[in-house]
């Protein structure tokens, strides 16, 4: 839904639909995975994000480790970025798990776009937040809460550092490229 709501928004037609498998570290074997099983996965296997026919990906990971969880965030709330939403954030440490994505150099564009979608649609879906040392948007907007996220995400005109505006807006003029042999699903 978030990936269709943004290409209509930016005037390209496609509406690819979004798949995932699960793959065992190593050799990337695909093994099985029900899309009503619980969103979670041993530390042997990573989520396989795709979009329509595009080559590429991106790889998401289940973490349970609650301490080392507890461990990464302390001290962090002296960071003001981080005390704005500090309530959110303690109560999703508690629940000691989450849910990493990478972001790997040379993916098309569009890949990149439902890289930061994906993720805030699953911080959505668990009341989380979003918080990226990777490079993937503005440093400044990090942690933020998913409404908040999928508002400015990929989007140029609010980007506040100019790498960030010029990459997104050249990711977006090749969307129709990056699309162009993809199977699409009409809008439901």
């Amino acid at each position: 839904m978030e990936l269709h709501g943004f290409l209509a928004s930016v005037g390209i037609p496609s509406r690819p639909p979004i798949h995932v498998r699960l793959q065992r570290n190593g050799d990337h074997a695909q093994l099985p995975l029900g899309l009503s099983d619980p969103c979670r996965w041993d530390p042997e296997t990573y989520a396989w994000f795709m979009v329509g026919d595009v080559p590429g990906g991106k790889d998401a990971y289940f973490e349970a480790d609650s301490e080392s969880i507890r461990d990464v965030w302390r001290g962090e709330f002296e960071d003001p970025k981080c005390a704005r939403i500090e309530s959110v954030i303690r109560e999703c440490v508690e629940v000691g798990h989450y849910w990493s994505f990478r972001r790997s150099a040379g993916q098309p564009g569009i890949i990149n776009l439902a890289y930061g979608l994906i993720a805030g649609s699953l911080a959505a879906l668990t009341d989380g937040f979003i918080y990226s040392v990777d490079s993937a948007w503005d440093w400044e907007r990090m942690p933020a809460r998913p409404e908040d996220f999928l508002k400015f995400y990929f989007r140029p005109e609010l980007a506040i550092e100019e790498d960030y505006r010029t990459w997104s807006r050249r990711c977006i003029r090749h969307f129709d490229d990056d699309l162009r042999n993809t199977a699409s699903e009409p809008d439901r």
